[in-house]
């Protein structure tokens, strides 16, 4: 039997429905991204819950413009396939019986439509209750696009998880504010110029990560944080989406 693929303790998010949230967004690395991968391939409910958020992210994607890939890009491809040859019977066998599954799955389905067209009419049910929604989400980048921090904010556990790439080093650190519509800037703290950085949002704070509300980073001395305010123009700035 194939056991489930376990991500290591200290990298364990809070739930299955976090860990397909960050595998969709993109914010996994390394070993983290590989056991998550795993899990998607071993585990068919998982995989479903990464395909639902793929389809609740896919607003982020229309905001980025089409870029055609470099020559370079094609000539490598090009060499691949010159090659030596690859062994398909693997992928082969696993077309074979996604288009079982397929056949299976159309056969419910029209199982399910014939039963629905010969049992009485009855009332529908009533709407199910609204769910305020539970995640945020925000790419700052810089204005030369040579930098980018993902930021996932949960409502549930009040905690915003944020991943830096390419960010600046030196004396001076990352420090996150977020502008509400007053536009005036609130710190939320410093945060790690690499890898990735776990904060708790104080109660104070949380009422203003809102849809639209610009997330941004500035950097800053590192002595008496939190500060009242900016001291330079910010590096990295992005809006809020909720969903």
């Amino acid at each position: 039997m194939t056991e489930t693929p376990q991500l290591p303790p200290e990298d364990m998010p809070e739930d299955r429905s976090s860990l397909a949230a960050e595998l969709a967004l993109g914010v996994l690395t390394g070993a983290e991204k590989a056991a998550a991968l795993r899990l998607q391939l071993a585990d068919p409910a998982f995989a479903e819950e990464v395909t639902a958020w793929d389809k609740r992210l896919a607003p982020l994607y229309l905001d980025f413009a089409e870029q055609a890939p470099p020559p370079e890009t094609w000539r490598g491809i090009s060499a691949r396939l010159d090659g030596p040859a690859v062994d398909t019977s693997g992928l082969i066998r696993r077309l074979q019986a996604w288009r079982t599954g397929a056949l299976l799955s159309g056969a419910l389905a029209a199982s399910l439509a014939a039963m629905l067209l010969v049992r009485p009419s009855v009332a529908p049910p009533a709407p199910a209750p609204q769910v305020a929604p539970q995640m945020a989400v925000a790419q700052m980048v810089s204005p030369k696009a040579d930098m980018m921090v993902v930021a996932r904010y949960d409502a549930a556990t009040a905690q915003l998880k944020l991943r830096a790439d390419n960010m600046p080093q030196g004396e001076l650190s990352p420090e996150l504010w977020v502008i509400p519509a007053d536009g005036k800037p609130r710190s939320l703290g410093f945060i790690s110029p690499t890898g990735t950085t776990r904060m708790a949002v104080s109660p104070k704070m949380r009422i203003m990560l809102e849809d639209g509300v610009t997330l941004a980073i500035t950097m800053e001395p590192p002595a008496d944080t939190p500060h009242d305010s900016p001291s330079s123009a910010p590096v990295a700035a992005g809006k809020i989406t909720v969903i």
